[in-house]
Parts: structure tokens; sequence; C-alpha cells
């Protein structure tokens, strides 16, 4: 489950940031959060940046450096 979970962030990061672009006005309507249009759009775009990049961190493989092969001239 925690692989698929992952594959689906890794194809669709930016879901994060759709579900706060979701629940931001509301919080905003219920009078929980006072923040105004152009807030709620930084806060979005900055969930979408942060959560893109963690997730890519997270779910990319780490690869190191292969070695140059010697050739050996006889």
């Amino acid at each position: 489950m925690l692989r698929n979970l992952k594959l689906l962030l890794q194809r669709e990061p930016a879901a994060l940031g759709s579900l706060a672009a979701s629940i931001l006005p509301v919080l905003v309507l219920v009078d929980l959060v006072r923040v105004d249009a152009a807030g709620i759009a930084a806060v979005v775009v900055a969930i979408n940046t942060i959560a893109g990049l963690g997730i890519r961190i997270v779910v990319s493989p780490v690869t190191t450096p292969s070695a140059t092969p010697v050739i050996e001239s006889r």
C-alpha cells in the first residue's frame, strides 16, 4: 500500500496543493483563517513546491556514480 501511495504521489505531487486549495477557502468562509485570495494562492504554490521536491527526494531512487572502467594496455 505504501508503494502505491509513493507511485501516486510521484505521478501527481500537485495533489497536496489541490487539497490545500480546496480546504483553505472553506477555512476562510468559516472564519477559522483570515487570508485573502493572494495569500491562498501563495500557500498553494508553496505547498506544491515543497511537496513536489519532498516527494521527488523520497520516491526517486538514489543513484551512485559508477566507476569508470580501467582499460589496461598490453
